[in-house]
Formats: C-alpha cells, structure tokens, sequence
C-alpha cells in the first residue's frame, strides 16, 4: 500500500473519530440540558390519604407533572412521613422541603397572632367569606402579606379542611352544662377559649397524637372536620357530634419561596394556574365531602345534635359574651375592630 494512499485512510480515520468525538459530546450535553431543564419537589403535608385534603394535594401533584410534560416533578409525601402538621411550616419556610400542605387556620398564628380572628366562633359564614375578608379589607390582606414574606412563603392552592364540628365521646353537647367536664383536645391555643367557657378542661395535640388519647380516654372531645375523624379513624371511638358548624377551615399548598422564585418562568406559571383549578374544585367538594362524612358517622351508630332555637341561642349566647371577648385579648384591636366592620358589628 502506498504512503499517500495510507496517510489518507489515517486521516479519513480521525476525521471520522473527531465527528464521533463531536457528536458524542453534543448528545451529552442536550442529556445534560434535560436533566437540568426538569425542576423537582418534595411535598409533604400531614393528612391521611383518604382525606379530602390529601385527596386533593395528590391531584395537584398529579396535574402539575400532567402539564409540565417532563419540566417539573413533584413527589408526594402524604401522612406525616416527612413533616407533622406542627412541623411543616418551619420546615418549609427553611427550605427542608419544596412544597408543604400548610392549615393555614391553626399554623399562621405562630407566625402572627392576628391570624386567630379564624378562630372566631360564629363570625365567617363559609370559607369564601372568610377568604375574603384577608383579600378584600386592607387590614385582612396586609396581614396575610405580611405573613408570607416572613415565612418566605409562596401560596400555590387552596385545600380546604372545611367546616369545624365539634364530636365527643360522653356526651351529646345538647346544652352548655352538657359539655361541662369534658377532656378536650386542641391545637392551636386560640381553641382554648371556647371549650374553657364550656367548661371543659383542654389538652393540647398534635393530629398523630389523637387517636391514641381518644383510646387512653386522655381526651373525650375535639373539634375538627368530619373528613379528618374519618379518614384518621377517630369514628372508632367518636359518638356524638354537634351542629352548626361555628368556624371554617382553610389549608393550603404552599412553596418555598426561594425554590420558587429559582424557577423558569413558566414552570412558575403552571404551579400557579394548576393552584387555581384545583383551589377552586377542593373549595366546591370540601362542602360534599364533609356531609358524606357525617352521614357515614350516623351510618355507624353516631348521633347528631343539630342545634337550634333556645339550644342554639344558649351557645351563640355564650361565645358572644365568654369566649369571643376572651379570644380578642389575643389580637390587635386594630384587627377586631376591621372583623367587626367586615361582619357588620358595631
């Protein structure tokens, strides 16, 4: 073989292992450009899996991943496995995790107590009415802005809790004196007054600790949506449940700030318009799925003391000159006074 003839194929071999070499490294860095291309979150929210809550979080995660067609991927942590409900918001607003369900009605007062006008019996109407008043009054929607920028935090959806009843297992909460000497659980200490007034001792738990305390008989009474008494099987023990609802409550999915703001701009956007179909869709099911829960509760032999008339009269009575005054030295004067406007109270 020639020298001309093989210093040619020599060439010809290096050209051909330069184009290799070349393309080899662009499919590497296009893989590279994916990976980065695709943001991921941990989401951890406390509730049980068939809570309505839950149910709802997922079905965020869900379409987020749906529509972000390989952009963005969030795994979902249900059931406290990475966060309890009391840990969550500290958790989330440092950046331990991306995206947390946060119930906004009892974690926000850690963060500013004028939160507890949530709290209030018998003041919001629903939990749209109660929306409003932190969207619409300027003092309701100051607060609420001042409270994500010290959390840090990004407000994604709405996944309402829904309606507070009140279930015991001794007694039917049929009169004031009824309740009297009852064990009752709460979680934020802005529950306190109500039961106090009642007079009811009060001992504070975290949602883990419930069904243990009902099953010691460390607690005979709490407060909370039925989704949550069935879903955490507290029915097991539950006996009696008491009606109006006389508060109303919200949750939410919430990111963190920093992690959010690092996003492409159209990631950004799909969280946020996912955030609102589903806000709206779990506010119109909350209400459903709530009811469908009570009626299991009667289903399995629970009674329910629908109050009204002198019955009701007695209670509202009571929150109006007991607990609502006891539950105001734990805010502002400037807030009470904006609820009190809002309500139409002089």
């Amino acid at each position: 073989m020639s020298t001309i003839r093989q210093g040619g194929e020599m060439h010809g071999k290096t050209r051909t292992a330069r184009r290799l070499g070349v393309l080899l490294a662009a499919m590497l860095a296009l893989h590279g450009a994916q990976a980065a291309a695709q943001a991921s979150a941990r989401f951890s929210y406390h509730w049980a899996v068939d809570h309505e809550s839950a149910v709802m979080s997922k079905k965020y995660a869900e379409e987020v991943n749906r529509r972000g067609a390989g952009k963005i991927r969030i795994d979902s942590f249900p059931g406290g496995q990475l966060y309890t409900i009391r840990q969550i918001l500290p958790a989330l607003s440092a950046g331990s995790v991306e995206l947390g369900g946060v119930v906004t009605h009892n974690q926000f007062p850690s963060v500013e107590r004028d939160w507890n006008v949530v709290q209030f019996p018998n003041v919001f109407e629903s939990i749209e009415h109660q929306r409003r008043f932190f969207a619409e009054t300027p003092e309701g929607s100051a607060l609420r802005a001042r409270i994500l920028k010290k959390t840090g935090l990004v407000h994604l959806a709405y996944v309402p809790t829904g309606p507070y009843v009140t279930f015991s297992v001794k007694s039917d909460m049929s009169t004031v004196a009824s309740m009297k000497g009852l064990k009752a659980r709460t979680l934020a200490p802005a529950e306190r007054a109500g039961f106090v007034a009642r007079g009811a001792s009060v001992v504070s738990l975290s949602t883990e600790e419930i069904y243990t305390a009902l099953q010691s008989g460390m607690i005979d009474t709490l407060t909370t949506v039925p989704t949550a008494a069935k879903a955490f099987s507290w029915f097991d023990f539950l006996k009696y449940a008491q009606l109006p609802a006389a508060v109303y409550t919200d949750a939410a999915v919430m990111a963190n700030g920093k992690w959010f703001a690092a996003l492409p701009k159209e990631v950004q956007s799909l969280l946020l318009e996912v955030g609102a179909d589903i806000s709206r869709e779990a506010t119109e099911s909350t209400y459903r799925s709530n009811d469908q829960a009570l009626k299991e509760f009667a289903a399995r032999g629970g009674r329910i003391t629908a109050l009204k008339g002198a019955q009701l009269e007695e209670f509202l009575r009571l929150d109006r000159e007991k607990t609502e005054p006891e539950m105001a030295k734990g805010v502002s004067p400037e807030i009470y006074a904006a609820l009190r406007r809002y309500i139409g109270r002089k």
